[in-house]
């Protein structure tokens, strides 16, 4: 009887200084399986697909390809056996071309005509088997001499899987592939993951996507604090089932709500436009809400967030906090005016990533921790121990490096971040992207206790069930419009949907 499993680990380990993060762990792919790897931030999943990546040359434990032991201890030895890793965070080099990135490692080479002497890079080839790792993910229409910095986001997360493809791999690993895509690009994706499927490319997915795991996987293992909790099979196991392991205990309703009172207007913006951006944007927001802003990549909600906190310049409008006109050029000032903003890339532009979980949430309040000029952080101690211990910040240790922390602890960082500075006005921009379920249920609970203290919340969302579920109001933005305001009652994620669409407006 022939071997259908590609990829085999048993009793596989692997430590860290003070932590098992991989323990004891089996886990087997099966020839053409999209096979789902879930858990929250912290279970192990990274670890162990970086063991499978060769990242690492001390786990313990067997690793099996086609039946046959292997060792995984460099990269270059996972790549021969046929294993590919496709990370969250794209590796490409946008100022080369597509061709120069497909083909990074192996590019096809010539010898000079005349003498034979010197090795010169045989352009045509290259460009011939560019355009066949392209034609596998459906961009044989792209230039391979296209510079990565002109294609779009979606094109880039599938110019990353053409390289992989390039490789003739049999095991494909995807870490969050649709963490930064629209749902059309999703569907796109999945199809040619399917495609893949059945030329029986094996593919391990993680996800915290719960629908889409549902729509996309043949089996489901679970991770939970470095421990394999099960392997399920689709048909076998229902959402509230998987969040069950996730987590460890049951969860009656994910998306919970407490009655408050929405009091006077406390953000008020008139005709706001940034030209190319957003133009002639007008809303009020009071406290004690959460005002949702939603639409399709590219509506203009993050612009118009970065506008109101200054980190871009408006070229026309005003903006009010508490009746009061306020002109902010930059964020120090946003921060006096009681304007704070989480923006959705919190390793580029929120967090200090080599700076320790206390400095950066006590960052944004450097000014009322200062006296005569001499910065105290103790002094910001009780603030700090509050927040960790609110937000269930793991470890609580103030003095970890953040780089050094999970996704969804890293975001919840943060989020603190700007709790700390107490605004009046919180923009949050994708505040639970990339994160665990776990994490999530926290940062939703911080949300709605901050709106329950009066403070004001825009919430800008692509989750849906997020974005109907915690606002009082949704705003909806369409190429640089508010098209339509829909109150709570008349808000589900069709017709949110249907309105970012520009449909039944």
């Amino acid at each position: 009887m022939l071997n259908t499993t590609v990829l085999e680990m048993t009793k596989v380990s692997k430590a860290f200084p003070g932590t098992l993060a991989v323990d004891n762990v089996d886990f087997s792919v099966e020839v053409g399986e999209i096979h789902a790897l879930c858990g929250e931030n912290g279970a192990g999943k990274s670890t162990l697909m970086k063991i499978i990546a060769g990242s690492y040359n001390d786990y313990t434990g067997h690793v099996y390809i086609s039946g046959k032991e292997v060792d995984l201890h460099t990269p270059s030895k996972s790549k021969s056996f046929g294993i590919e890793m496709i990370y969250q965070e794209l590796s490409l080099a946008y100022p080369l071309s597509i061709a120069e990135n497909v083909l990074a490692g192996r590019m096809p080479m010539k010898s000079r005509k005349k003498n034979g002497k010197g090795l010169f890079i045989d352009k045509d080839k290259m460009v011939r088997e560019t355009r066949r790792c392209l034609k596998m993910v459906g961009l044989d229409h792209l230039d391979p001499m296209l510079p990565i910095e002109d294609i779009s986001q979606h094109e880039g997360q599938l110019v990353e899987i053409a390289k992989a493809l390039g490789n003739n791999p049999c095991v494909l690993v995807m870490d969050e592939p649709t963490s930064a895509l629209s749902r059309e690009d999703v569907k796109r994706l999945f199809t040619i993951m399917r495609n893949l499927k059945n030329r029986g490319i094996s593919i391990i997915y993680i996800s915290h996507h719960l629908p889409e795991i549902f729509e996309v996987a043949d089996r489901i293992t679970v991770l939970r604090d470095g421990k394999k909790i099960a392997t399920r099979e689709k048909a076998d196991i229902t959402s509230e089932e998987l969040v069950q392991m996730m987590i460890g205990h049951s969860v009656n309703e994910f998306y919970s709500h407490a009655d408050h009172s929405i009091n006077e207007i406390r953000l008020s913006v008139d005709n706001l436009t940034r030209n190319g951006f957003f133009h002639k944007v007008s809303f009020q927001a009071r406290k004690g809400e959460v005002l949702g802003l939603g639409g399709l990549s590219g509506a203009g909600r993050s612009e118009l967030a970065r506008v109101l906190c200054g980190l871009d310049s408006r070229d026309s409008g005003t903006v009010q906090i508490d009746g009061k006109e306020v002109k902010i050029r930059n964020m120090g000032q946003a921060l006096r005016k009681g304007i704070a903003y989480l923006t959705e890339n919190r390793k580029t532009e929120g967090l200090a990533l080599r700076l320790n979980l206390g400095e950066n949430i006590l960052a944004g309040i450097i000014p009322q921790l200062t006296r005569t000029g001499i910065y105290n952080s103790r002094r910001g101690f009780g603030i700090l121990s509050k927040l960790v211990k609110e937000l269930s910040i793991y470890p609580p240790d103030p003095l970890r490096i953040v780089n050094n922390l999970s996704g969804g602890n890293q975001q919840k960082v943060l989020l603190a971040k700007w709790m700390a500075s107490e605004p009046k006005v919180l923009i949050l921009d994708e505040p639970t992207r990339g994160v665990d379920i776990g994490a999530k249920m926290i940062i939703h609970q911080s949300i709605e206790r901050l709106a329950q203290e009066g403070h004001t919340i825009l919430l800008i969302s692509s989750d849906l069930p997020e974005l109907v579920a915690l606002s009082n109001r949704i705003l909806i933005m369409r190429q640089g419009h508010i098209i339509r305001e829909m109150q709570k009652s008349e808000c589900t994620e069709e017709s949110v949907l249907l309105a970012a669409n520009g449909e039944g407006v």
